[in-house]
């Protein structure tokens, strides 16, 4: 099967992406980006989809990881070194695609089945200790409108472990603050309910009773539409810098700091699961090596004969 061919079942891909599997428009562009980029790359080399040989697959992988792919390959970053996650995450959805073919009787067997990326080692997150979140959460000045904001982003981030996307899309009408609850939205569509402590809760209403009633996005910029995801990160490393943070971190170490100081306090990995919105529990084990490294840390600074 010719490359060109193909494209005509991704277009397919995609519709099954969104219809059956609820995937967001993010993520299904991800996947077009990634699945494309090699398409292109086989139409390049007059490869045969239904025949590929490992040595083809290498060659590709090879191509990839220096940027040299068609622009459509791991959105576009041409002649540039790309990171083993991020070509682990586009075989991860050349997988996908491929057996989305062999279901609808296309194919008989998946050509990267099994295949890996050389070197690829799974990092840790960064995550701030208690301290440090404390110190963090502490930094906006409240008493100034945008620092009463950013503190409420601060706090229902942190008491919720919600990711950043979920943040930017709820709106007022999600919060519930009689119940301490908040309403989100996850991947695939999919909804569940986080509880929000009393202080996110106190931070929430002061910023509720000083922001304009419409419109429904719960987060505004100085004019008053929804912050994005960019904006996010910006007010963090503003405060993150006002706390002397060292650290690199993103919104989404502000998640993985919530589970591994949970998990450190005693809470369950299946309650954490659920507190995430994960689907699968291996997604979750990852905070099981967080905390096994927190504690090897602390064990280094304080027992007398570590090293």
């Amino acid at each position: 099967m010719k490359a060109t061919e193909s494209f005509i079942f991704l277009k397919e891909f995609e519709s099954y992406l969104e219809s059956e599997r609820n995937y967001s428009p993010n993520t299904i562009r991800a996947y077009r980006k990634d699945i494309g980029g090699f398409l292109d790359y086989a139409r390049e080399k007059k490869l045969d989809i239904a025949s590929l040989e490992r040595r083809q697959i290498r060659a590709f992988i090879t191509r990839a990881r220096e940027g040299l792919c068609p622009d459509a390959c791991l959105a576009g970053r041409r002649g540039c070194n790309i990171s083993a996650v991020s070509i682990g995450r586009m075989l991860s959805s050349i997988r996908s695609f491929f057996r989305f073919l062999i279901t609808e009787s296309v194919m008989e067997e998946n050509p990267f089945f099994g295949v890996s990326v050389p070197g690829r080692i799974k990092k840790i997150p960064t995550v701030l200790e208690e301290n440090e979140m404390n110190a963090l959460l502490d930094a906006p000045d409240v008493n100034s409108p945008r620092g009463i904001r950013d503190r409420a982003i601060l706090e229902l981030l942190y008491s919720t472990g919600m990711r950043v996307g979920e943040l930017t899309a709820l709106k007022i009408s999600d919060i519930d603050v009689w119940s301490s609850t908040a309403k989100v939205t996850g991947k695939g569509s999919r909804q569940r309910f986080c509880y929000i402590n009393d202080s996110a809760v106190e931070a929430v209403e002061r910023y509720l009773e000083r922001r304009p009633p419409k419109p429904e996005a719960l987060f505004l910029n100085k004019n008053g539409t929804g912050l994005s995801a960019v904006s996010i990160r910006s007010i963090l490393n503003k405060h993150m810098n006002k706390a002397a943070i060292l650290k690199h971190v993103s919104p989404h170490s502000i998640r993985h700091s919530f589970a591994t100081i949970m998990l450190s306090r005693g809470c369950d990995l299946r309650s954490i699961q659920e507190f995430l919105g994960h689907k699968d529990i291996s997604t979750t084990q990852i905070y099981t090596h967080i905390s096994a490294k927190r504690l090897k840390d602390v064990y280094d600074r304080t027992h007398p004969r570590a090293k």
